[in-house]
């Protein structure tokens, strides 16, 4: 039956950070540190929002770009207008439509790794070509050099996540303006992954403030991570409206609109910032580069979303192999850096999306791994 598959799809692996946790999962009081998924329920008043809703019968199709009081304000936050908005089923179903509606056949795509898993896979099924670009190789920055080093003739796009996942890396005032002035210069689009942009340990920043790349430029964004709302699904893309009108079209006919009740439950959340969550997610950061530092193991300091990228080189194993031993002996899961995008095979990436004393578990464990192996 499987002939029935086209070979892209075929060629396309499950993630591998799935196929971790799912192993993670047959695994009896095993310390899970392995998804981007925060352990704080979402707020009270968002959900009672939806619930609300559901009360006002709000339950009906909406228009395909969305509730206009959820995008005019979303738009507000960029100085933006609310036909620059169109609501969309999570982030990823966002990214989709645009790759949909960007990338063609030999059409090239710059993405600096390390990079998330989820980027690479839709640009392929467009037949689309992904071009890597080493961070790691200039000190963890994306320079004007290296960006002209990894363009082409067919380059059609940029992909930036800040923060990054999978290090939580921010880009410097220097690689924003570096990123600009390529984009302008080349005439290609950025395509730029926000997702993480309300937990951000340094000041947030935002592609859309910079007016001279508004009509190349496609911000991605949502409520998943601020607010703890992962299964309610909703989203955003924010564009010129030259590119609104296009992307329109795939997302009508991919998912006609995302959910009544989810949009509602987001315009709640518009409300309110989620501080104590980002408060309580920097004191685990700082304990976990504490416990790291102590231990010796080096990494790459993160100063937003909620990951640690650390470097297991002196194991001279590789990033699985770590992690199964890991996870076998020592019952802690956490992802190989091999799985992200780049191959990263001397880094695994532990999410400190979970509470203290299961950190500390999961570090007093980890610590004991590395000292077995000296």
């Amino acid at each position: 039956m499987s002939n029935y598959i086209k070979k892209t799809i075929k060629e396309i692996e499950i993630s591998g950070i799935r196929q971790v946790n799912e192993r993670a999962n047959a695994i009896d009081d095993c310390i899970k540190l392995t998804l981007g998924e925060l352990d704080f329920n979402t707020p009270l008043r968002i959900k009672e929002a939806a619930i609300q809703a559901i009360k006002n019968n709000q339950t009906k199709y909406t228009t395909n770009y969305g509730i206009d009081s959820l995008r005019k304000h979303i738009a507000s936050q960029y100085d933006y207008d609310t036909k620059n908005v169109i609501l969309t089923v999570g982030t990823t179903e966002g990214l989709a439509v645009v790759i949909k509606s960007v990338v063609d056949t030999i059409d090239e795509v710059i993405i600096p790794t390390p990079g998330y898993v989820g980027y690479a896979p839709l640009i392929h099924l467009e037949g689309g070509r992904v071009i890597e670009l080493d961070t790691l190789k200039s000190n963890h920055i994306i320079t004007r050099q290296s960006l002209e080093t990894a363009y082409s003739n067919h380059t059609k796009a940029l992909v930036i996540t800040s923060p990054n996942n999978p290090t939580g890396n921010v880009l410097t005032p220097e690689e924003i303006k570096a990123i600009s002035d390529f984009i302008i210069d080349k005439d290609i689009l950025l395509i730029s992954d926000e997702i993480y942009h309300d937990i951000t340990f340094t000041t947030p920043f935002s592609f859309a403030n910079i007016k001279a790349l508004k009509e190349r430029l496609v911000v991605l964004g949502g409520f998943s991570k601020s607010h703890a709302m992962t299964g309610f699904r909703i989203g955003y893309i924010l564009a010129d409206e030259s590119l609104i009108n296009q992307f329109i079209k795939v997302h009508q006919y991919t998912v006609t609109s995302t959910s009544t009740i989810s949009q509602y439950a987001a315009l709640e959340a518009t409300q309110f910032k989620f501080n104590e969550m980002l408060d309580t997610l920097q004191k685990r950061r700082d304990y976990v580069l504490e416990r790291l530092d102590a231990i010796n193991i080096p990494y790459i300091k993160p100063n937003g979303a909620f990951y640690v990228f650390y470097n297991i080189s002196d194991t001279h194993m590789t990033s699985e192999d770590y992690c199964i031993k890991l996870l076998e002996r020592y019952k802690v899961a956490l992802v190989p850096g091999a799985f992200f995008l780049g191959n990263h095979d001397t880094y695994v990436r532990l999410s400190y999306a979970t509470d203290m004393n299961t950190l500390q578990r999961a570090l007093d464990k980890i610590e004991q791994f590395h000292k077995d192996m000296s």
